[in-house]
């Protein structure tokens, strides 16, 4: 079944009207309509959206199937899914809607070619040759394999197959231990990486790649966010990256600026930023290169990117014993939300955060502007701009400051402390933080004392900006990309 099938069928058992899932969703009812009837695909917002409203994960919008049910799910051969991952390879899935698998199964025609790709990734694979002669090199090692042979390795050792015959049909079963769909211990970041699966032919500018980014590049691509990585830097720096880590070779495409120059950086950053306008990427992603340099080039009024907003980070969580993602604005580029006591930087703030909260698929996002009392008090002067900010029309949001951390987020601590009719409290999507300080302490305790997953987002330019730390864990810069994928779909939705 569809999407459009698969929602309906949902409603259908939870006895709801499409206008009732319209209201909910907020989505109109003619674009429902459209979804359900399968003349249109949804958005990945709309995707989110709708799985929320329906109190349902992705995988059952996508597959008929949560991502925890068990069950048996049979395949016919027009239910295979063509799978595009190499030029000299067929691929078909031979159970694409199972989802939550560990082993993917395919059916493989392999063909004749004098170059072929080499794989690495970290799991287990099994071939079974159907008919056909084929030459597999795994690690230093090479077998020739006939018509009922079959092999089995370790997939993190280098790997390559190639048929020695016009064409050779193979099945194949890979193994994956780190697919981030097994490896996310949260069900609604689990909902954000089906979701960005989900979007087709996203491509992503890294400048000036080193070990780490391309890392998480690669992990972008193995798992279908990524199609098509742009990678800016000299020739030199490019070359002296392991052999290992160039696995994708058939989905990079290097960029190669001159390293003799006294601003080599900038010149990268300079070359990115043109690589992205040339080329309709969706993301442009930070490698090994200073962060001045790189927003420089991002920033300039002649040949950057175009500013929609004052740039600003949004960290996006699942926090334990809440169900639902929170939004942590701004923990590390703007130093204050009252800039010069100007209420439009926090305005831009505010609004960046919305963005990236419907863009997550949260309907009507509700604010909470955090503050150490919700009393506003002259002693507290943020709380006076904060209730200024509150009765402003925010659209389909509701801003509401301020707030404690508590009254924020806990129902429990709104109901002790007698707080009545409140529209964000003990609800809230979205925290607003005073100053940095505040943000940056909330970030580092929720993951490095809870332990909590996190993605993290610049917004303000016309495409998501990822900046990633050489700390930040391999999911925290995988899931960033998602999280990136998913508000780029967003952006290019509200331009057309």
């Amino acid at each position: 079944m569809g999407i459009g099938e698969n929602i309906r069928r949902i409603m259908d058992e939870k006895q709801l009207e499409i206008a009732q899932l319209s209201r909910v969703a907020n989505i109109p009812v003619e674009t429902l309509e459209e979804i359900i009837s399968g003349k249109t695909e949804p958005l990945a917002s709309e995707l989110l959206k709708i799985a929320n409203a329906l109190g349902v994960d992705t995988a059952k919008l996508l597959y008929d199937r949560s991502f925890e049910e068990k069950r048996a799910l049979k395949t016919t051969p027009a239910e295979r899914v063509r799978v595009k991952r190499r030029d000299n390879f067929k691929y078909e899935s031979l159970a694409p809607y199972y989802a939550g698998k560990h082993i993917e199964p395919f059916y493989l025609e392999i063909y004749k070619t004098d170059r072929p790709d080499l794989s690495q990734h970290e799991g287990e694979e099994f071939h079974y040759v159907l008919d056909g002669r084929i030459k597999m090199r795994v690690g230093d090692e090479e077998f020739i394999l006939e018509s009922g042979d079959s092999i089995y390795f370790d997939s993190s050792l280098p790997h390559s197959v190639v048929s020695l015959v016009d064409v050779s049909r193979v099945i194949a079963a890979i193994y994956n231990p780190g697919s981030m769909l097994q490896v996310t211990r949260s069900k609604k970041m689990r909902d954000l990486i089906q979701a960005a699966r989900y979007l087709k032919n996203k491509a992503l500018v890294l400048v000036c790649p080193d070990e780490t980014s391309l890392r998480a590049v690669n992990k972008a691509i193995e798992e279908e966010i990524v199609s098509i990585a742009y990678l800016v830097g000299s020739r030199k720096q490019l070359e002296s990256l392991p052999e290992t880590l160039l696995v994708y070779k058939k989905r990079y495409v290097f960029e190669f600026v001159e390293n003799s120059a006294e601003d080599y950086e900038l010149h990268c950053a300079y070359r990115g930023v043109e690589v992205l306008k040339e080329h309709g990427a969706q993301m442009i992603m930070k490698g090994k290169i200073n962060t001045a340099n790189f927003l420089k080039a991002i920033l300039d009024r002649k040949k950057g990117i175009r500013l929609i907003r004052r740039l600003s980070l949004v960290s996006i969580f699942e926090l334990p014993g809440l169900n639902r993602l929170v939004f942590l604005t701004d923990p590390g580029i703007n130093p204050e939300l009252f800039a010069g006591n100007d209420l439009n930087t926090s305005i831009d703030i505010i609004k960046n955060a919305i963005d990236a909260a419907r863009a997550m698929g949260v309907a009507r996002p509700k604010v909470a502007l955090l503050d150490a009392n919700e009393m506003p008090s002259s002693k507290i002067p943020t709380t006076l701009y904060e209730k200024e900010l509150s009765q402003m029309d925010w659209g389909d949001a509701v801003v509401y400051g301020p707030l404690s951390y508590d009254l924020a987020l806990y129902p429990e601590a709104v109901k002790k402390k007698g707080l009545k009719n409140n529209p964000v409290a003990g609800r809230a999507d979205v925290l607003v933080v005073p100053h940095i300080e505040g943000g940056n302490f909330l970030y580092k305790a929720w993951v490095m004392t809870m332990g909590a997953e996190v993605a993290n987002i610049v917004l303000g330019a016309e495409v998501p900006i990822i900046l990633t730390s050489r700390s930040d864990s391999d999911m925290t810069k995988f899931l960033t990309i998602c999280a990136s994928a998913i508000y780029s779909n967003y952006l290019r939705s509200r331009k057309e």
